[in-house]
């Protein structure tokens, strides 16, 4: 279907004391790719978020709000999905997943939602064993909950927690997990959205400088494109980029736009 309608992401990453890279114990490939000491480091990551000129997640779904785009109720991932993920990769991929539907539900002040998706990201952190605190966080949500201004607070706050784990513990796998489910999530917000979009240009040229963050997650991506973690989405954020650059040269070809949304849906449907 063609869209009737004619960027991360200073993320709120979540890192584990665990190691993403190594679902199979056994495999000395993956324990090898795990222990390397990357060219991309943790802190050229972080410093790569705070200053990419593209808005957090939270702000990217607050642009869509105030583009008049009306709440999609069944656009975010069911909590019920949280018990089917059970590997280190599917909790950290889907934490990226329920982090972007969080600001969702917080750029469109839906309360309960907002509750929900926070008690389900705490507990998988909690899963996890991610040292955050929890506690603290659960509180300060429920001081700022009728605050969109206090909730985005609260999040920058997780942030910083989360990039001082990282840095301790170099864990770029999971932090790329969590970017990669928070960036698809998003995505998948965006060319919901856009169906119901009544200014077309301008909510498309937001979803556009969104879409082209897929080129830093690639380059994030390179050196492990022979890791069985990441090989998949090396190929398909590859495939993504490619259709991105030919948006990116003809805007008004709706079915170029269509390339990226159907290559997104796919990619969403499985990590969630």
């Amino acid at each position: 279907m063609i869209m009737k309608a004619t960027k991360s992401l200073a993320i709120l990453i979540m890192g584990s004391l665990l190691v993403a890279a190594c679902s199979n114990s056994g495999n000395k490939s993956n324990k090898d790719a795990a222990a390397e000491i990357d060219e991309v480091s943790v802190s050229q990551i972080i410093e790569d978020f705070e200053n990419i000129p593209t808005p957090t997640t939270i702000e990217l779904m607050s642009m869509v709000n105030k583009l008049g785009v009306s709440y999609i109720f069944d656009v975010t991932n069911s909590l019920a999905n949280q018990e089917n993920y059970l590997s280190t990769k599917q909790k950290a991929l889907n934490m990226g997943v329920y982090a972007a539907d969080l600001s969702y539900d917080v750029a469109y002040q839906k309360k309960a939602e907002t509750e929900e998706y926070l008690k389900c990201i705490l507990g998988m952190a909690s899963d996890l064993n991610i040292s955050i605190d929890i506690d603290g966080i659960s509180s300060k949500f429920q001081d700022n909950i009728n605050s969109i201004e206090g909730l985005t607070a609260v999040i920058k706050d997780m942030f910083k927690d989360s990039q001082y784990i990282l840095n301790q513990t170099s864990q770029t796998e999971t932090a790329l997990l969590f970017l990669i489910g928070s960036w698809v999530e998003s995505a998948y917000i965006c060319v919901s959205a856009s169906e119901f979009a009544s200014n077309n240009l301008e909510f498309l040229n937001v979803a556009s400088s969104h879409f082209e963050y897929s080129s830093t997650i690639l380059k994030y991506l390179e050196s492990r494109k022979d890791n069985s973690d990441f090989a998949e989405y090396y190929k398909k954020f590859s495939d993504i980029q490619s259709s991105v650059e030919e948006y990116k040269a003809d805007k008004n070809n709706l079915e170029k736009f269509e390339a990226i949304a159907t290559a997104v849906k796919e990619m969403r449907n499985g990590i969630i």
